[in-house]
């Protein structure tokens, strides 16, 4: 027997965030088995800094609640989707089938959500890496990255659930049309750069 990284669950980290071992306010989220710190940083330069732009988009994506929201779907921002038993990440936004209410007492997972949005800047090469393959396996079919580095959106849809991966993506440039699905064969467009700071 060797020592390596311990794995978790979602039951284990819901576990610990019960008995206070994790903040339930925790930057913390589970990918593939383990708890990592949430990157929430904006690039200036070489330098690493408080995330404004990040927020700033945040709260773009989440003022469209009232244009996307109705009694079929609903837009939550950085809030847990159950992707697997090892993997829960925190997307910056998620469109879900139904209301609110129908989540008051479980966690929503990949097979309720008809679109997954992250904010990269810092965080880029995890959300196109990591979080862009555990969304390809739970079968999400249209992962968004809002890239700020270059001020662009990637859309990535038809996973390979087997690879773990999408086909290439679409991009998308800041004065065209992002279409964000939020129901079978039914979509939302705003222009990309409603949603850059």
């Amino acid at each position: 027997m060797g020592i390596g990284p311990v794995r978790f669950t979602v039951n284990d980290a819901l576990e610990m965030v019960e008995s206070g071992i994790l903040p339930e306010d925790s930057t913390v989220e589970l990918l593939d088995g383990e708890l990592v710190y949430r990157d929430r940083f904006d690039l200036r330069g070489n330098e690493i800094v408080e995330g404004a732009k990040h927020n700033d988009v945040v709260t773009a994506l989440g003022d469209l609640r009232g244009r996307i929201n109705d009694a079929r779907r609903h837009l939550r921002t950085q809030s847990t989707l159950v992707c697997s038993e090892t993997h829960a990440p925190l997307p910056d936004g998620v469109v879900l089938r139904g209301t609110l209410s129908d989540y008051r007492e479980r966690l929503p997972t990949a097979t309720d959500a008809w679109c997954v949005v992250e904010i990269a800047d810092a965080s880029y090469e995890r959300d196109a890496g990591d979080k862009l393959a555990g969304y390809a396996r739970a079968g999400i079919q249209q992962y968004v990255i809002l890239n700020l580095r270059n001020r662009t959106a990637e859309v990535y849809t038809n996973p390979d659930i087997t690879a773990g991966a999408y086909p290439s993506a679409q991009g998308i440039i800041e004065r065209e049309p992002l279409s964000l699905r939020v129901g079978e064969g039914e979509h939302f467009t705003v222009i990309l750069s409603e949603l850059l700071p």
